[in-house]
């Protein structure tokens, strides 16, 4: 698993070179803020709008090494536009093709893991790309925060490209032919080249339809809706307190809670296989609902770093279990990647409402009053996963065949 390790590893590095980097380039370059805002919304319009078709596409393609590396490429390509061209059309095809791309490598990268695992190593598995995503994003603020102070605001782009290049050696050194091999690690139809499939995967309306599908899709929804706005808005609050230097404070914030992810991510899928899904989807969830609470009583510059242990737990539980309980989901009928991409855009939406909606509560109720909100969001959330959502995991290779399962 070098190669897939690798591969995530680099993959956030170069994937982490955007974002805020962005805004301090162009404000660098004479933009105004309501152009870099545009530039940035077409960036996240093109990630939500391919979540869908990147997951059907992933589903439809036997080559997913191919495919990764396309969505690579195409990263690497956006990083040099940006870099040599800081001029209107470069940049905002630039950020079309990145939003585009990491929209793709989510489900494709998935994808391989779902084939280079064991079934019951699956969960573990996805800890480990956890792990080193979040090692990665750790590098990445820490050296691109350094280089665009020191050297030059366009540098990290090219950094990012050679994080990009890196990820294509990594992406080589998965063997074509352990992908193919998966009919002897897992059972899953969406892993299993066509010609081994013993019936057609189900057809894509019916994975719509699903209401174990739609009801995770809510809960992932309710996640991101308490979620997304939390860190923003607890800097916009130290800011109003006339507090400075807040870029090294969110720089400190985003590595304490990548490093809890890389510590813990690993035993959470371990954990996920003996304690089941749900218990490890309501721990998150109960994570996120105490840190902003937590915020509501206190929201000073030590409380907002230690609260980021909090958001480490939430964003590791999360981020395993998602791809864990897709792949429960589509175990019998398929479109593992589809889903990918439906669930992808409920998060995608619901992040999109909660910056929104935290913005409009600050404004006419106070910081506090927002934070209670987005507690609120979070309990929702956990009470629906409590009540709706039912334990997705299965239990060992021998309820898989009283389930009519075959072992390949």
């Amino acid at each position: 698993m070098v190669g897939l390790n690798g591969l995530n590893f680099f993959v956030a590095d170069m994937l982490t070179g955007f974002g805020p980097f962005v805004t301090v380039y162009l404000t660098a370059n004479g933009w105004r803020p309501t152009d870099i805002g545009f530039a940035l919304s077409v960036g996240t319009m093109a990630a939500v709008a391919g979540q869908v078709p990147a997951g059907m596409l992933v589903d439809a393609v036997s080559h997913r090494r191919v495919v990764t590396a396309a969505g690579i490429a195409a990263v690497i390509v956006s990083g040099l536009a940006l870099a040599i061209f800081p001029q209107r059309w470069p940049v905002l095809g630039a950020e079309f093709l990145q939003g585009v791309s990491a929209s793709l490598l989510t489900p494709a990268i998935a994808a391989m893991t779902l084939s280079l695992s064991r079934s019951e190593k699956f969960a573990e598995q996805l800890g480990g790309n956890v792990r080193f995503k979040a090692l990665g994003s750790m590098l990445t603020a820490l050296l691109m925060g350094y280089i665009g102070t020191y050297i030059a605001p366009g540098a990290v782009f090219y950094v990012a490209a050679v994080f990009g290049g890196i990820a294509l050696g990594c992406l080589l050194m998965i063997s074509g032919v352990d992908i193919r091999n998966a009919p002897h690690r897992t059972q899953h139809p969406t892993a299993w080249p066509k010609h081994a499939r013993k019936e057609p995967l189900r057809r894509p309306r019916e994975l719509w339809r699903d209401p174990l599908l739609l009801t995770f899709a809510g809960c992932v929804f309710m996640f991101q809706l308490s979620n997304a706005a939390v860190l923003p808005f607890a800097v916009s609050a130290i800011q109003s307190q006339g507090i400075k230097d807040t870029d090294m404070l969110v720089s400190i914030a985003l590595v304490v809670s990548q490093a809890v992810a890389a510590i813990i991510s690993p035993r959470i899928g371990a954990s996920a296989q003996t304690r089941g899904r749900k218990f490890i989807l309501l721990a998150g969830f109960a994570a996120l609902a105490l840190r902003c609470v937590l915020l509501a009583i206190y929201s000073g510059p030590v409380g907002i770093v230690l609260y980021q242990v909090l958001d480490g737990i939430s964003a590791s539980a999360i981020g395993v279990m998602v791809p864990l309980i897709v792949s429960d989901i589509t175990h019998r009928g398929g479109r593992f990647n589809l889903a990918m991409g439906l669930v992808g855009l409920a998060m995608a939406a619901g992040a999109t409402f909660s910056t929104i909606i935290a913005g409009f509560i600050v404004e006419h109720l106070g910081t506090r009053m927002a934070f209670l909100c987005l507690a609120a969001a979070a309990s929702a959330g956990c009470l629906l996963v409590l009540l709706a959502l039912p334990e997705t995991g299965r239990k060992s290779a021998g309820s898989e065949r009283k389930l009519g399962i075959s072992n390949g």
